[in-house]
C-alpha cells in the first residue's frame, strides 16, 4: 500500500475525483445559479436589486472578456509557434506548440517559460532551428505585449496597464501561479465594485464602460436611483 505505484494510483484517483467534482459544481452553478440569484434578489427592494444586477453583470462581463481575450491570444501564440517549429523541422512541433499555448495563459512569465522550452527543443534538433526559434519568440513577444494584449484586453477587461502589474505581483505573492491566473479578472471585478461605490456616493446611477451594454436599458437605468 505504500509503494510508489500505489501512491501514483492514489494521486491519479484524487485528481480525477477533483476534476469530476469541479465539472459537476460548474454545471450545477450554471444550471441553478440564476434561480438562486433571482430568489435572493427578490427579497430586496427594486432599486437595490437593480444595482446588484448591474454590478454582477459588469463583473461577469469582465471575467468573460478576460477569458475570451486570453484564450484568443494563446491560440494565436500556439498556432504561430506550431508553424515556425514545423517549418524548422523540430520534432513534436504540435506538442511543443500546445505547451507554449497553455503556458501563455499565465500572465507575465508564461510566454517566457513556453519560449524557453520550445527554444531548447529547437536547439537540440539543430543550431539554425534554435536560433530561428529564439528570434521568433523575441519578435512575437514584442508584438504580443505591445499590440495583441493592449488591443484585445483593453476591449474586454477595461483595465489600466498600471493596475495590471501590481495586481499580478500581489496575487503571485498570495496564491502563486493560481493567483497570477486570477489576478486580472479579480482586479477587473474590484474595479467594477469600486466604480459602483463611487457612483452611489455621488448619487448618480452606475454607468460602467463595458462592452455589451444594452442601449435599451439606458432610460430605465437613468431613472433608477442607486
Amino acid at each position: 500500500m505504500g509503494t510508489p505505484a500505489w501512491a501514483f494510483v492514489r494521486s491519479t484517483a484524487t485528481s480525477l475525483a477533483g476534476a469530476v467534482t469541479i465539472f459537476v459544481l460548474a454545471y450545477l452553478m450554471v444550471l441553478e445559479g440564476p434561480k438562486a440569484v433571482d430568489g435572493a434578489l427578490s427579497r430586496l427592494d427594486e432599486a437595490q436589486a437593480a444595482r446588484i444586477r448591474r454590478v454582477g453583470a459588469g463583473c461577469a462581463r469582465t471575467v468573460n472578456g478576460y477569458l475570451t481575450g486570453n484564450l484568443l491570444i494563446s491560440v494565436i501564440c500556439g498556432a504561430l509557434t506550431y508553424a515556425v517549429l514545423l517549418i524548422a523541422g523540430v520534432p513534436f512541433a504540435a506538442l511543443l506548440a500546445l505547451f507554449v499555448a497553455i503556458a501563455d495563459l499565465i500572465p507575465l512569465v508564461g510566454a517566457t517559460l513556453g519560449a524557453v522550452a520550445a527554444s531548447l527543443a529547437a536547439f537540440i534538433h539543430s543550431l539554425p532551428a534554435g536560433i530561428g526559434a529564439v528570434v521568433f519568440f523575441i519578435v512575437y513577444q514584442q508584438v504580443e505585449n505591445h499590440l495583441l494584449q493592449p488591443v484585445i484586453l483593453s476591449r474586454t477587461v477595461k483595465l489600466n496597464p498600471l493596475t495590471v502589474l501590481p495586481a499580478i505581483l500581489l496575487a503571485v505573492e498570495v496564491a502563486g501561479i493560481l493567483g497570477a491566473l486570477l489576478a486580472i479578472p479579480v482586479a477587473g471585478m474590484v474595479q467594477v465594485v469600486l466604480r459602483d461605490v463611487w457612483a452611489h456616493r455621488e448619487g448618480r446611477p452606475l454607468r460602467l464602460p463595458m462592452r455589451g451594454d444594452d442601449p435599451a436599458d439606458a432610460p430605465r437605468q437613468t431613472g433608477t436611483k442607486s
